[in-house]
């Protein structure tokens, strides 16, 4: 969609001339967060989904340079841009994956996580899921069982980032269906309902999936998501 982006970018596939020309267009205050990882990959992640994020904008925005967007949180923590109460973003970034959503049009918010992590499905779904989710998942086994859990896990993420909320809502209050990854209902307390939201799950099986949550003038699943392997800014 014109005033929709939503781009994944793999960041073992950018070289260090493409995290160098990253550092170029991040702020003091982004080069300093940058600075304080402890870990190389950490860092190359933030440094990449930073700018990834400053050129989305500006690739859907060409007026502004992608070192001049200005950032502010909302009332309730989320980050936005600075004077722009018609612009909404949302950013992601996990060990060698990170992603980005803008639009014009309503609310985003996008989560990813690779297949490689390694969860406690049965400790952290207590936490996590609700009873419908806790009882498809008890309903297979294996890396089905954790596939399915980090899809349930990525929907409320992303979908909590786009109402403003975060990790601050009750995530077993949030219950999703999915028929596939184009078909997915949402049932979720009045407080945290938003109309005519919409969802989406792009995958790479075996290596990563990330989940758009949508609410307002689009529907998730128009927006095409694109993978962008390589990346220079």
């Amino acid at each position: 969609m014109p005033g929709t982006k939503a781009i994944i970018l793999e960041t073992a596939s950018c070289s260090f001339e493409d995290l160098e020309s990253a550092l170029e267009i991040l702020s003091e205050d982004e080069l300093q967060r940058f600075r304080a990882f402890h870990f190389d990959q950490d860092r190359k992640d933030y440094a990449l989904a930073h700018a990834l994020l400053r050129q989305t904008l500006s690739d859907l925005e060409p007026g502004t340079a992608p070192h001049d967007w200005q950032f502010a949180p909302m009332a309730t923590g989320k980050p936005a841009v600075a004077g722009r109460s018609d612009l909404d973003f949302s950013l992601t970034h996990t060990r060698g994956l990170v992603a980005c959503a803008v639009t014009r049009e309503g609310g985003i918010g996008i989560d990813a996580e690779t297949d490689q992590r390694t969860v406690e499905v049965d400790m952290l779904m207590r936490d996590v899921c609700s009873p419908g989710e806790r009882q498809e998942l008890a309903e297979v086994e294996g890396a089905h069982k954790t596939s399915r859990f980090l899809d349930f896990w990525t929907l409320k993420e992303a979908y909590l980032k786009a109402v403003g909320l975060g990790i601050t809502a009750d995530l077993t209050t949030v219950s999703f269906t999915l028929a596939d990854d184009r078909d997915i209902a949402i049932s979720a307390p009045l407080n945290l309902r938003r109309p005519a939201s919409s969802f989406q799950i792009s995958r790479r099986p075996g290596h990563w999936r990330v989940a758009l949550a949508v609410f307002g003038g689009i529907d998730a699943r128009d927006v095409e998501i694109i993978l962008c392997e390589k990346r220079s800014f």
